[in-house]
């Protein structure tokens, strides 16, 4: 089954991605949308293996769409009825439960102060110690709403694709050319309008917490989770504020750990079984002929801790030179590398 999801819609947009209306369009939603759809995600395959009864498998990638937004292809192993999709679609969302940023009370200049007798920040004019993160969410109330809720679209595409076919092979195409990509590498801005979109969405995200860390819950009267010294709102160094990752700082690619029916010692044994092969080593070993025993500081030839890692370092280097020349003998290129002697840089 191949799946693709959106977002919800933040306004009307032209062919191009852009909003019709930049004013009305809602940028914020967007933005934080985009900073909780990995969350997101990951509920709906939990409602999802709930609601179908059995731990299913994926394969999936996630990418923007022309207006910004990301959105995720997302291939599952086996049948999953439409009818199931629709309403597992529909029930999925999440509630981010974060204290609120409707009040700005420090910008500019009157930003709060590190104070090193305290471990945290203090109002400028006062002095008072700043509230901290869990005194925050200590003080969200029953009454009060969530921060966000994020939800995907109504609207999805699924298809049926049998194993071996053209369509088996254009997915498998379509997933793994993201393996590689960047965010930013999916879409480029050609026209004026598009990098106006983008510079939009980009100072929205400048000021929108993205995680308990953030240094913009300073902007709001809080002190981030585990705060430090020399943090300030709208410098924050999260990948969701770089305006090229558009609010997305998540993984690209997400996979189930049984996506393959393979534990990572199989893999393990695979990749071992290979490079043997690529070395012309004898695949099998008898372990029945070494025996193995903790080193002690009494044994003879016990290394300190220094010279032990400039031993692993140098046998890594030889390996990882091995394996580029079992790699180039397979595609019969000569290796540009000097030779391994096992001695570390």
């Amino acid at each position: 089954m191949f799946l693709t999801l959106t977002c919800d819609s933040y306004g009307k947009v032209g062919e191009d991605g852009t909003p019709v209306d930049p004013v009305g369009y809602d940028y914020q939603r967007a933005a934080r949308d985009a900073i909780h759809f990995p969350a997101l995600f990951d509920r709906l395959i939990q409602n999802l293996r709930r609601c179908i009864g059995y731990d299913v498998q994926y394969f999936a990638a996630i990418e923007p769409q022309k207006r910004l937004a990301p959105h995720v292809h997302v291939a599952f192993r086996g049948s999953i009825s439409r009818t199931d999709l629709r309403q597992v679609i529909a029930a999925t969302y999440h509630q981010v439960w974060w204290p609120s940023t409707e009040t700005v009370r420090y910008e500019g200049e009157q930003l709060p102060v590190w104070h090193d007798a305290t471990g945290g920040y203090v109002d400028p004019r006062t002095g008072e110690i700043v509230p901290t993160w869990e005194q925050a969410l200590d003080a969200i109330g029953p009454h009060d709403q969530p921060l966000h809720v994020a939800m995907f679209g109504p609207k999805f595409d699924a298809q049926g694709v049998l194993a071996g076919s053209k369509d088996a092979g254009r997915c498998v195409r379509y997933l793994t050319k993201y393996l590689t990509k960047q965010i930013a590498g999916c879409h480029q801005a050609t026209t004026d309008a598009e990098h106006a979109h983008a510079t939009r969405l980009a100072e929205a995200l400048r000021y929108e917490p993205c995680s308990r860390s953030c240094a913009n819950w300073l902007r709001y009267g809080l002190q981030p989770r585990n705060a430090r010294p020399g943090q300030i709102p709208g410098l924050c160094r999260g990948k969701a504020h770089r305006q090229e990752n558009l609010g997305y700082a998540g993984r690209r690619v997400l996979v189930s750990r049984k996506w393959s029916g393979k534990t990572l010692g199989d893999h393990r044994a695979d990749r071992r079984a290979w490079l043997m092969a690529m070395l012309d080593l004898p695949a099998d070993e008898d372990d029945g002929a070494f025996r193995w025993q903790r080193v002690t500081l009494a044994d003879h030839d016990h290394m300190p801790p220094v010279q032990r890692l400039m031993h692993v370092l140098a046998d890594r280097s030889a390996w990882q030179a091995a394996l580029v020349a079992a790699r180039c003998k397979a595609d019969e290129h000569p290796p540009d590398l000097p030779a391994a002697d096992g001695r570390a840089a």
